[in-house]
């Protein structure tokens, strides 16, 4: 039987769940507090992806509209279900809330080393735009570099 996953509104009573996400994704990991700031600025969501006819939330993305262009500010999928269509259901749920409220313009930062994120966002349309050196930490004290991406979202 396969399983489907649904995407739904990030709900209060989740968000300790998905900082606990946030955190198996991420070096720089995002704690429940840092999310509530991000969730308290204009023109932000956040959705999750639940797997159907379970309570477990197995993804989310948080993304933020200023003017005509939005912003995937993190996306992340728990490790047991990457490569399950997770990642791309939150991806495109977010462009089309994006687009629904009028935003002409999808970009993001992903780390230049991340190649399943890359080809994620390239099958949706997205392409380097820019470069930003140094841009993120990693636990053993360097850096990596991260491309920017962007693509013209549907009128």
């Amino acid at each position: 039987m396969k399983i489907t996953n649904t995407v739904e509104t990030l709900r209060a009573v989740d968000i300790e769940l998905v900082a606990k996400i946030h955190a198996t994704c991420f070096y720089d990991a995002w704690g429940p507090s840092m999310i509530r700031q991000v969730l308290d600025m204009p023109g932000t969501f956040a959705l999750i992806v639940r797997r159907k006819n379970y309570s477990s939330i197995i993804g989310f993305a948080l993304a933020r509209i200023v003017a005509d262009e939005c912003e995937l500010l993190s996306l992340g999928v728990e490790s047991e279900y990457r490569a399950n269509g997770a990642g791309s259901l939150l991806l495109t749920a977010t462009m089309a809330r994006a687009t629904l409220e009028r935003a002409r313009w999808f970009f993001l930062e992903v780390a230049e080393d991340n190649d399943v994120a890359l080809r994620l966002y390239r099958a949706h349309g997205l392409a380097r735009v820019g470069y930003r050196l140094n841009y993120y930490d990693n636990a053993d004290g360097t850096k990596t570099n991260a491309l920017t991406m962007r693509c013209q979202l549907p009128e």
